[in-house]
């Protein structure tokens, strides 16, 4: 088993994480690197799969219990939750969008 993180914030029990690297069991099959975000309290889990780097120009997918979607879908329905707000600024003749805390 992994060495498991805790994380601690307020007044809540703290959540334990565990994160997995990427291995090969034969030449054909590979699992993938995942982050398992377990309850303070109970055993209740998150099953996060990312691609080998967390942030990479290729696939920038995650699978979150199973859910399927890119950064950018992923970012658009945390970001307000996490109490952060999109920003759209015009420089240098383009588009540039970036999140700004709210809090």
């Amino acid at each position: 088993m992994g060495k498991i993180e805790k994380v601690h914030g307020g007044n809540s029990n703290p959540l334990r994480i565990t994160r997995r690297k990427e291995r090969r069991t034969s030449p054909r099959r590979v699992i993938s690197p995942r982050i398992r975000v377990k309850c303070g309290c109970c055993n209740e889990a998150v099953d996060i799969v990312h691609d080998k780097e967390l942030i990479s120009l290729q696939g920038n997918t995650l699978e979150i219990n199973g859910v399927m979607g890119n950064i950018e879908q992923w970012r658009k329905i945390f970001a307000p939750l996490l109490g952060f707000q999109e920003v759209r600024t015009i420089s240098g003749g383009g588009l540039r969008v970036t999140w700004e805390s709210r809090i």
